[in-house]
């Protein structure tokens, strides 16, 4: 018995110490990212009325793997969003890394690397093809 509570002790104790990396702070800050990210994009491709403040956008956030919080390159941000009255879904791979800062890949079919300008058709890099954010990872 007396082995038991000091191991007792430790396990609450370890508990109380969690990662900061979680889709709760994960997902508002993937989510700002996108909205300014989807209007640069539709500002590439000739809509230049769109605001950031006009886009509905929310998104949820979660690990694929067995951790659901910390750092990996197994998490995945949903983002669903109104524009112009019509609803679109879209999926993001994302990596975390253990400071709080991440990196999202695009699903190429809805975000390809490269978007055509609709004046001239020359070429630009779309900015939802690859992009990254931060967020605080103090407690």
């Amino acid at each position: 018995m007396r082995r038991v509570l000091p191991l007792l002790g430790l396990a609450v104790l370890a508990s109380g110490c969690g990662s900061a990396l979680t889709s709760e702070r994960l997902s508002p800050s993937f989510a700002t990212a996108f909205r300014a990210l989807y209007v640069q994009q539709q500002s590439l491709v000739g809509r230049t009325s769109l605001a950031s403040k006009d886009l509905q956008a929310l998104s949820s956030c979660r690990r694929t793997g067995t951790a659901a919080s910390g750092p990996g390159e197994d998490w995945v941000c949903t983002v669903q969003y109104v524009d112009a009255g019509a609803s679109a879904v879209q999926t993001f791979e994302v990596q975390v890394k253990p400071d709080g800062c991440w990196k999202a890949d695009g699903p190429p079919a809805s975000q390809p690397a490269q978007l055509a300008n609709p004046t001239d058709g020359s070429l630009q890099a779309n900015p939802l093809s690859e992009f990254d954010g931060c967020f605080d990872t103090s407690w």
